[in-house]
């Protein structure tokens, strides 16, 4: 794997067990998750061999992503001498989208590939014991450690749904497919991806739940695919069982919303005259205003704070004064206009429809994905649709976390999906069943 392959695993495992704390390493304005992105780009994107994916059934997608990174350093390079470095900060909504082409590159690599998908898997099985045992403690853990002079938080510190969302992850590997054979830790972790994921089920997080809906029906989906999928047909056993489950749950537990906090959605209700889905449609509806009143097109840029369009924060200043508005889509309409908008919506579209197409069908333009592939790639399917929701109600997709691993998980998904490996397989049994059935003398490989 070399150096950046292992500082590349590092940074993905450290963000996605530990959380925020690891992305403010470094030396600010440069951090980690920077220099990560600049040597995978100069040691592990095979430049001549890919050509970015311009050259297959790949280059629609490969092509917006490209539109899409220059578009945001166009309008980071106009407001650059107005902002200076906060048009670059905010500009990481843009340029982590580079590692789709790190992921592009590394999912095309055959059997290391392979390896980096054992290590990821690792990695998800990890978060869900950290994971687990921060709700478990009431989120001490994320206390621990030094704490970071110039960012003022500890280095385990970690963003609610950031964690809970690699937990359910890890969960979801643990309880719909077989990532490791020995069943003496089998069923303590599965009875650990339990306790994780009821533990999360009575946390605060909206987004995160709402989430891990979303990645359960689409894993569940893949029972009715041509040749269904193993992990599909467990995903719908247990959608189906948790109806009655619920029911009981809603029949014998006293204040089971309460204790779910179920009355936090209701706080959110876009009819409510108060709360937090009130300030934010208000938020919105300001930044999209002004978006159609100054530059439909391109938006407001980047830089600028958009704090200063929500009703209760916009006489507010602040070294990290929260700047974007809980929603990645508005982020998106307001930096990048409607330009920015049209090639988030295609990119998802073509991107993640392509995806979930060669799972769906077991093949791509070529040859035939093998069933442990395609589950694979509906296990990417359903964490790109979580990062998506999840996005959706928060400031995660603007920040590593989460923005690092959407961008890598798109590109090593859709790299997997050409199947190289599959292709010499399929290619191996056909010669070898032309052998068997032709005439010719097949010669014996005994000595």
């Amino acid at each position: 794997m070399g150096a950046a392959g292992w500082l590349l695993i590092a940074y993905l495992a450290a963000i996605t067990v530990i959380g925020k704390g690891p992305t403010y390493l470094g030396v600010p304005p440069v951090f980690l998750g920077e220099v990560v992105l600049l040597t995978s780009l100069a040691f592990l994107v095979d430049w001549k061999r890919d050509a970015l994916g311009l050259t297959d059934r790949l280059a629609p997608v490969s092509t917006l992503v490209i539109l899409w990174f220059s578009v945001g350093l166009a309008l980071t390079l106009a407001n650059l001498q107005q902002y200076g470095l906060e048009a670059v900060r905010d500009g990481a909504i843009w340029y982590y989208s580079a590692f789709y082409f790190v992921g592009l590159s590394v999912g095309r690599s055959g059997r290391l590939a392979d390896r980096y998908w054992r290590l990821f898997t690792y990695i998800w099985l990890a978060a869900l014991v950290w994971g687990t045992a921060e709700y478990a403690s009431g989120r001490r853990l994320s206390e621990l450690g030094p704490e970071i002079p110039w960012r003022g938080v500890p280095i385990f510190f970690n963003a609610r749904d950031e964690v809970g969302q690699n937990l359910a992850l890890g969960a979801l590997l643990v309880l719909l497919s077989s990532v490791y054979g020995s069943p003496w830790w089998r069923w303590p972790m599965r009875l650990l991806a339990i306790a994780g994921l009821a533990l999360l089920a009575a946390s605060e997080g909206r987004a995160v739940k709402l989430g891990l809906v979303a990645a359960f029906i689409t894993i569940a989906a893949f029972a009715a695919a041509p040749r269904s999928l193993r992990l599909g047909r467990r995903a719908l056993v247990m959608v189906a069982a948790a109806i009655p489950v619920a029911l009981l749950c809603v029949l014998l537990v006293p204040d089971v919303a309460a204790k779910m906090q179920l009355d936090r959605f209701t706080e959110a209700a876009p009819s409510a005259a108060e709360g937090t889905a009130y300030w934010r449609l208000l938020w919105w509806q300001r930044l999209a205003d002004e978006v159609f009143a100054r530059n439909p097109l391109f938006g407001l840029g980047f830089g600028e704070s958009l704090h200063y369009y929500h009703p209760a924060l916009e006489k507010l200043n602040g070294d990290w004064m929260l700047r974007a508005p809980h929603n990645f889509n508005v982020t998106v309409l307001a930096r990048m206009g409607l330009v920015g908008s049209f090639l988030w919506v295609a990119i998802l579209a073509l991107g993640i429809g392509t995806l979930v197409v060669r799972a769906w069908r077991g093949r791509n333009h070529r040859f035939h994905i093998s069933p442990q592939r395609r589950e694979e790639l509906a296990f990417w399917a359903a964490m790109l649709l979580y990062c998506f929701v999840n996005s959706s109600f928060g400031v995660l997709m603007e920040g590593p976390v989460l923005g690092v691993w959407f961008w890598f998980a798109l590109g090593f998904s859709l790299g997997r999906s050409n199947g190289f490996d599959d292709l010499l397989r399929s290619r191996l049994s056909t010669e070898i069943r032309k052998r068997f059935s032709s005439n010719t003398v097949v010669p014996s490989f005994s000595r």
